[in-house]
């Protein structure tokens, strides 16, 4: 009796670890259905954040490139303002915002060309943008510009004493061949940014003068 009733009992014990241990399986298989169910509900919604947070940046990016566009018409405008107030160019001037431009019609040395243009109320031009580099060589015109190192060789500098920082040498140039320290514009290469020769003072060239309106 006590035999069938200890087989009893462990096949009782049996049955309900057996009922247990898929009671735990289920609430597992329950627990990961509700996980990827809140997944895949939540997905809709992240998509559609992550799309807000892209236009959001992208509208902020548009957003500083139409004020930086502004500010940059807004300088324009008042240097244009400037410019107008203090009068216009000589004949036969080129005028550009707020300076004057004289394309000479004959050649001279480095030092005749700055004296020519001194005497015009004005100097060899200094050029101080990509922009005006450009306009320097639309000018199509072999000619000496506002730059030397004639006073310490390898330090270059501009009629006004600044020094240079931005420049826009040909290939190889400033290379001094024989003592050159005065700088020029090319007319001959095709890129507007790569456009400076170093030549002798000495030599006679066009030149281009400035003289600044404000």
């Amino acid at each position: 009796m006590t035999i069938i009733c200890a087989s009893v009992w462990k096949r009782r014990f049996l049955a309900a670890a057996v009922c247990l241990g898929l009671l735990c399986v289920l609430l597992l298989a329950g627990i990961i259905g509700l996980l990827l169910y809140r997944e895949f509900d939540m997905f809709p919604l992240k998509h559609y954040s992550l799309n807000l947070l892209n236009s959001y940046n992208n509208l902020t990016k548009e957003r500083d490139q139409l004020q930086t566009s502004y500010n940059n018409l807004t300088k324009e405008r008042d240097q244009l303002q400037t410019c107008n107030k203090y009068g216009t160019c000589p004949q036969d001037w080129i005028r550009s915002c707020c300076s004057c431009y004289y394309i000479s019609t004959n050649e001279k040395t480095w030092d005749g060309s700055r004296n020519d243009c001194q005497a015009r109320g004005a100097n060899l031009v200094i050029i101080n943008s990509r922009e005006e580099q450009a306009l320097i060589k639309a000018f199509n015109k072999r000619a000496w510009f506002g730059l030397t190192d004639i006073e310490v060789e390898g330090t270059w500098r501009w009629v006004d004493g600044t020094p240079l920082t931005t420049s826009y040498w040909n290939k190889g140039e400033p290379n001094d061949f024989e003592g050159e320290d005065c700088a020029l514009v090319d007319n001959t290469l095709k890129d507007p940014v790569v456009a400076w020769n170093d030549v002798s003072c000495n030599r006679k060239n066009g030149w281009i003068c400035e003289r600044q309106l404000c």
